[in-house]
């Protein structure tokens, strides 16, 4: 997470100093507001889904003992059979489909979608366009320049190898 806020304020400042030379007097404005706006958005979702996956975790019970001692179930008395083997994959293929209908889904993880905290980078988003182009300051390349820092951040972070970072 922090290797990601390095990168996106990386490319930000190169956005801040492309400002300098363009002649757009708002450009600055425009594209600092945007890059809020958009990490708002960004860190919204990430804790928003981070809370659900947290609950629904907290629901699953683990023995500590069974961890101490048999971490790796090597001690296991059960041997699964082949066919044993077979029917679990059919099962647990059968619950991946079942998973992938739309509403069921949607509804497990609406907590994450509707996050009061993404909804926070949205309403950040809306109100600094409104107050931009009430007092006509709104550029608009410049905001979309501003809101794509983050997308880009996160395309650089994946495009880097993990032994770099």
């Amino acid at each position: 997470m922090k290797q990601f806020f390095r990168i996106a304020f990386i490319v930000d400042l190169t956005v801040i100093i492309a400002s300098f030379f363009i002649g757009n007097r708002y450009f600055l404005l425009n594209s600092q507001l945007a890059f809020i706006s958009s990490l708002l958005v960004v860190l919204g979702s990430f804790y928003g889904y981070k809370k659900m996956i947290e609950k629904r975790v907290g629901t699953v019970t683990k023995d500590i003992i069974d961890d101490i001692e048999d971490r790796f179930d090597l001690y296991d008395e059960e041997q699964e059979s082949i066919q044993d083997a077979k029917a679990l994959f059919e099962e647990e293929k059968a619950k991946i489909k079942g998973a992938k209908k739309g509403l069921t889904n949607f509804l497990k993880t609406a907590n994450g979608f509707f996050s009061p905290y993404r909804l926070f980078g949205y309403l950040f988003m809306v109100i600094a366009i409104l107050v931009l182009i009430k007092h006509s300051m709104f550029d608009a390349w410049s905001f979309l320049m501003g809101l794509g820092v983050v997308p880009v951040s996160a395309l650089i972070m994946a495009l880097v190898p993990a032994k770099s970072r």
